[in-house]
């Protein structure tokens, strides 16, 4: 095998390897898993546990949002909006209905210490 042979076959060894950790960590970014779920509906901020699986309904500028929480993750159910853009969303950590001023997104600031917390 010639130096130009080896050098094309470890290109691709290496380009196949960059995307495959790419592949990954959009797939692991897109689902992570937060401990707080914080809702900011039309001005008004709620925060809830990401750890409490439920179905919460949260009052946004034309109306209800229902949005789920489960295992870590959120989605919204039902909006009042005219094209459900926010509905066709799925599972995500960050959610957001424009008409009904509602944003929805996960945090991971709840129970993280740094060596000094006691």
């Amino acid at each position: 095998m010639s130096v130009s042979a080896r050098i094309k076959i470890s290109d691709i060894i290496i380009l196949a390897a960059i995307i495959l950790l790419a592949v990954a960590i959009e797939i692991h970014g897109t689902h992570k898993k937060g401990n707080l779920v914080k809702v900011n509906a039309n001005g008004t901020e709620y925060v809830f546990s990401a750890k409490k699986d439920g179905i919460h309904v949260v009052k946004g500028a034309l109306g209800n949002t229902v949005f789920e929480i489960k295992n870590g993750r959120i989605r919204i159910l039902e909006s009042p909006c005219p094209n459900k853009t926010c509905i066709h969303q799925g599972w995500s950590n960050i959610l957001v209905c424009l008409p009904n001023k509602v944003l929805i997104s996960t945090d991971n600031k709840e129970e993280e210490f740094d060596a000094i917390a006691k």
